[in-house]
Formats: C-alpha cells, structure tokens, sequence
C-alpha cells in the first residue's frame, strides 16, 4: 500500500503565524500555486482512496490537486476504475487550539498566560480550554490510520501539520512526541509504503516522485 501524505497549501493565518486548527482559513494565493504545484506533482498518479480533513484549506487543496490532472485519461486507476470521489473524515482535522484559535504566541501570552503557562509544562496532556490536547490528536490518528482499508492500493491523503506528523508516528510506531521529529512542508509531497505492517518513508517533503 502507498499513501501519499500532502499538507495543505498556505494560509493567510500561516503568513501571520498564528496558532489556528478548526479555523476554516481559506487558501492563500501562493496557497492556491502550491497546491497546483502538488497537482502537477501527482498529475500520474492514480489513486484508489482519497482524504482530506474537512477544513476548507484541506479540501480546497485536494481538489486542486485532483484538478491538476484533468485530462485524457486521467481519472482511472490502474485497473481503469474511474478515479474516487473525496472523501472527509473528522478524525483528520488538525488540532483544536480552543480559546488560542487565530492569535500568534504573544497575544496569547498576554491575554491568557496562565493557560499558556500550563500548555507549556505539559503539551501533551493539558486540554486547551474549549480545544483539545496534543495526545487527543494522536488517538484521532491512531484511530484513522487503524481503519485505513487493508491492501488499499495507492492513497492520497490531504490533512494537516498535526494530523500528518502524528500519522507518521503512529506508522513507525514511534510514542506520542515522535511527532516532533517530522515537518511536512507545503507545496511538497511526502510517500510512505506499508509493508506488511512496516512503514517504509520513501519520500519526505519532495518537490517530484
């Protein structure tokens, strides 16, 4: 099996570096290029599942991607089944950033430093008040890629910098602060193949497979 991982084109929220996960920030323009650029990437690629969050700038980018590739042709794998419909799933959303939703580092400092200050003794477990917490994210992961259709062929897989960096941990069966040993990067493609219940990173943030 083989699950190409794409991160979501930028944000306006990403230019202004604020911390934003159920926010439905829409594509950037340079969002919109590279998630074109993904597109031409893939443009042979065929796949037998595709998912996306069902953020805006998830979708948006996945569709963008599979419009790349419209053209003669296009649109079947390789057994010539017409190429799938999106297909959203909540467990795929990044994190819920709760009261911290929209504000970069130092508006939270100021207007809710006691929570800051619990958030950063411990990431992992503390519940950002109306949002949820690092590990909640991780057990979301953990459940999406338990039910991943065994032998699924060739997947396409369009989420998040939380959902996909705790995905790859989850694979490589690393705990829940592997997720702080990969970036995935926009504009770029990422391939990993499961064999027989191994991970195997054959790409990380490329530019072409």
């Amino acid at each position: 099996m083989r699950i190409y991982l794409v991160r979501h084109g930028e944000t306006l929220l990403n230019q202004n570096h604020c911390y934003y996960g159920v926010m439905n920030a829409v594509l950037s323009e340079k969002g919109i290029e590279q998630a074109k650029e993904v597109g031409e990437i893939l443009k042979g690629v065929r796949f037998d599942y595709i998912f996306s969050s069902p953020l805006v700038r998830a979708y948006n980018t996945a569709q963008l991607i599979l419009d790349a590739g419209e053209e003669p042709g296009f649109g079947k794998n390789a057994a010539g089944v017409p190429q799938p419909r999106i297909l959203v799933d909540q467990r795929l959303c990044e994190q819920n950033f709760g009261i911290f939703e929209g504000m970069d580092y130092e508006e939270i400092k100021e207007r809710y430093p006691k929570e800051l200050e619990a958030w950063n003794e411990d990431f992992i477990n503390y519940r950002i008040p109306d949002g949820e917490s690092f590990s909640s994210v991780r057990l979301r992961a953990e459940a999406f890629v338990d039910q991943i259709p065994e032998g699924g062929g060739t997947i396409l897989l369009v989420a998040h910098k939380g959902t996909l960096g705790h995905m790859l941990a989850t694979w490589l069966h690393l705990p829940v602060e592997g997720y702080w040993n990969f970036v995935f990067e926009q504009g770029t493609v990422s391939v990993v193949d499961i064999e027989d219940g191994y991970a195997i990173i054959r790409k990380l943030n490329a530019k072409e497979i």
